[in-house]
């Protein structure tokens, strides 16, 4: 599944200005850092250029060149779509210009009260953005009932344990990082990398559902 990102974690010009302290602990992007610190300061950097200089029918165009599925589609592997007010005119844009396809985001801009108001403008404006709530352990029970209360679905990392939501929905296992555990078979494996842009899967309780809210659980890496 294609996708975009920005710049993440608690780096100067990171675009997570919404990230909880257990967000920032857990990020798996920091090994890349860590490894590739070089290569990823110049990613970041092409990947910040490139989002905002972006439009929606240069996108339309892109991804109509590709041979792989374009169908649906993610904001962000890494970073957050929503740093600040200006972003939600360039989703719009994006959502606008590419009616048939789906854009996942999830995104942790829902625990500013302005920015969790204006994303459920763009929820209720467009029916091909499925925008989830990025939730962690520091999620209270509260906050939950406030995204209950709204309808939003959620996704959520940070604990393998926690297979419902504080208020009592069961959550969905992502097929992707479950089939990466430690008791999968290869076969297994090989299937579960390909699940987010196969439309015949993560359909009835996955990130791609729109019949109802769903809360989706990703494995710890």
């Amino acid at each position: 599944m294609f996708a975009v990102d920005r710049p993440y974690g608690n780096n100067p010009g990171s675009s997570c200005k919404h990230a909880t302290k257990q967000c920032i602990k857990d990020c798996f992007n920091y090994k890349f850092t860590a490894m590739y610190p070089e290569s990823m300061a110049r990613a970041d950097e092409r990947n910040e250029r490139s989002w905002l200089t972006i439009s929606g029918e240069a996108l339309a165009r892109a991804l109509d060149r590709k041979r792989n599925q374009t169908d649906r589609f993610r904001f962000m592997t890494r970073g957050e779509t929503f740093k600040d007010m200006s972003d939600f005119e360039r989703v719009i844009d994006i959502a606008e210009s590419n009616p048939d396809r789906i854009f996942w985001i999830p995104t942790k801009a829902w625990r500013r009260p302005m920015f969790r108001h204006a994303l459920n403008e763009l929820r209720k404006m467009f029916p091909n953005l499925r925008i989830l709530a990025s939730t962690d352990t520091t999620t209270t029970e509260e906050e939950q009932g406030i995204l209950d209360d709204e309808g939003w679905g959620t996704m959520f990392f940070g604990d393998d344990d926690q297979l419902e939501t504080l208020t009592g929905s069961p959550r969905f296992k992502c097929p992707k990082t479950w089939g990466h555990d430690g008791s999968a078979s290869k076969e297994s494996v090989k299937a579960a990398k390909g699940s987010c842009g196969d439309p015949s899967r993560c359909g009835s309780g996955g990130c791609f559902d729109a019949s109802k809210p769903v809360h989706v659980h990703l494995k710890k890496h």
